[in-house]
Order: C-alpha cells, then sequence, then structure tokens
C-alpha cells in the first residue's frame, strides 16, 4: 500500500512536470504578422478558440491551417467550402470563422455552401450506408437559411453539378473544406472538384470528414471508400489523415475527436507543391521546439501509469 501511494505521487508530480513546457508556450507565445508557423498557428486557434465559441473548432484550425498556407504563397483570396449544409449551423460557423480570419491575414475570403436542398437522395446501394440514412433525410429550409447567412454562396442541386460549375466559376483557390454529404456516391462525386485546375486550389488543402467515426462506418462504405477509391484512381492527388494530429494541438482539442477526422488533399502535380513555405524553418519563435516536446507528455504519462499498474 505504502509503495503503491508513494509511486503514484510520483506520477502526480511529474504529469505537474510534463505539463509546464507547454504552459510556457502558451504564456510567452505571441504571433507577430502572418504567415506564421505552425506551432504559431496553433497558439493563434487556442486564443480565437477562448475568445469566441464558433460551434465547429475543426472549422476554425483547418481555415486557419488553408488561410495561413494561402499568405504564405502570396493569394490574395481563397474558398472555404462546406458539402453538406443541411440547416445551416455548419455554414454559418464558417462564416463566423472568415469573419475573424480575414482582418487577421488580410486575404479575402469567399464562402461556399453545396447541398441537394431538397434533403438527401435515394441511397444507391449499401455504400451509401442506407442502414443510417434515408431519403428526405436533412431538408433545407432555403429563406430560413438565406435570412441567417451573410456572406456565403449556396450551390443548390445534384452535387455532381454544382461542383463542376463552381470548378468553372473562377471563385478564389480553395483552401479548406468540410465534407458532410453522408453517403459515399455523393462524396465521390464531390471529390471531382479536386481534378480542378491548379488555379481552384491550394496545393494543400484542409479537409474535414464528419462521418468516419464510430456508428456502422467502415473502410468499405460512405466517405472512408470515397477516400481510398480516390486515392486508387489518382496518381498525383492524394487525400491523407494528419496522422498524429492530437499529439501537436493545444488542450482541450487535443482530447477532441475531431482531429483523427483531419485530412489533408495534396496536390501532388501542382507547382507550388514544393515551395519552401517558411512555416516551419522561418521560425523566430524562442521555444520552438517545445510544441513538439509536449506532443509526447499524453505518451509518456500513459506509459508511467502502466508501469505503475505493473509493479502494484
Amino acid at each position: 500500500m505504502i509503495l503503491r501511494r508513494g509511486l503514484r505521487a510520483a506520477v502526480k508530480i511529474v504529469r505537474g512536470w510534463l505539463a509546464e513546457p507547454e504552459a510556457a508556450v502558451e504564456e510567452n507565445s505571441q504571433p507577430g504578422n502572418p504567415p506564421y508557423t505552425y506551432e504559431q498557428t496553433n497558439q493563434l486557434f487556442k486564443t480565437l478558440a477562448a475568445q469566441n465559441d464558433y460551434g465547429r473548432p475543426q472549422y476554425l484550425w483547418g481555415a486557419l491551417q488553408g488561410i495561413n498556407l494561402a499568405k504564405a504563397l502570396g493569394h490574395k483570396r481563397v474558398s472555404f467550402l462546406e458539402f453538406g449544409v443541411a440547416g445551416g449551423n455548419g455554414l454559418v460557423a464558417l462564416e463566423n470563422v472568415a469573419n475573424v480570419l480575414e482582418p487577421i491575414f488580410g486575404v479575402e475570403i469567399e464562402t461556399h455552401g453545396f447541398d441537394m436542398g431538397t434533403g438527401l437522395p435515394k441511397p444507391v446501394d449499401y455504400r451509401d450506408l442506407p442502414n443510417l440514412w434515408r431519403e428526405g433525410f436533412y431538408v433545407m429550409d432555403t429563406e430560413k437559411l438565406a435570412s441567417r447567412l451573410k456572406r456565403s454562396k449556396l450551390h443548390l442541386g445534384p452535387v455532381n453539378e454544382t461542383v463542376v460549375q463552381f470548378m468553372k466559376s473562377g471563385s478564389a483557390p480553395v483552401a479548406f473544406i468540410s465534407f458532410d454529404l453522408d453517403y459515399y456516391s455523393s462524396t465521390a462525386q464531390a471529390f471531382k472538384l479536386f481534378e480542378a485546375d491548379e488555379g481552384v486550389l491550394l496545393p494543400r488543402i484542409h479537409c474535414y470528414f464528419d462521418d468516419i467515426m464510430g456508428k456502422t462506418f467502415s473502410d468499405f462504405t460512405g466517405e472512408r471508400l470515397a477516400i481510398h477509391e480516390f486515392n486508387e484512381a489518382s496518381f498525383t492527388r492524394k487525400i491523407s489523415p494528419i496522422h498524429g494530429l492530437r499529439f501537436f494541438l493545444p488542450t482541450p482539442a487535443r482530447h477532441s475527436i475531431w482531429p483523427d477526422m483531419m485530412f489533408i488533399a495534396h496536390m501532388f502535380d501542382h507547382s507550388l507543391y514544393g515551395h519552401n513555405d517558411g512555416l516551419l524553418e522561418n521560425s523566430h519563435h524562442p521555444l520552438r521546439e517545445i510544441p513538439t516536446y509536449s506532443a509526447l507528455i499524453p505518451l509518456a504519462v500513459y506509459c508511467m501509469d502502466v508501469a505503475v499498474g505493473a509493479l502494484v
């Protein structure tokens, strides 16, 4: 019993000691002018999230990464997209994010929402997960939503048609996308966007996928299947999860589920893909290495807990 109490007390002390570097970063790191390093964008994310509840922290983080890259590459305009608008809460959140980021970065932001407007279409087959959804789910009240939106453009109709129209519209390059179309078939059609000319896209686009975790989602249905098939068919453009993202995020984001739902669409054939954007190397952050070190804290604490359990 004495040994157990002593080990637990030691774990508690080391927990506090390991957490100190992250606290030091939060106190001393204040971003200057954009573009920011990856560490600085995470600090800015935490600051902005603490100032306002956007309802969709994943939108704030993904859009922040997107506009920061655009700034580093010299773009004056970008687009944020949401596929699957339904009642519009997500698109309103995206507008709020745009309102905050636009003056910080000095980059003009367009926000676009894509939806049938009449609810989900009929599922094509098992890949659309008809056990979860059926035709007519998530009907949009177009008039009500229009009264809530301040800056977004709605693209209503079958996504295979509206996405092609968007690609030809001359809109600003896409920097962030939320995919919430539910179905495999609709998501696969939305991926047509990633075949666009490079002027429509940033070389790396942060993406959030809403329907890949829990329930009956699998690698063989829904959004995950659409991602897999796109990667199999495309040689120069791929969609990849951001592996281990949560360990590089500040608290409380690292304890949320959404970091495991963030991906990046890589446009390897984009003329700016290999451009050194300076988001890592040109850092003047006095504690630049500490966030990487602090990312190991959850793993270190877990290993200590396991060791204590084995000993007692």
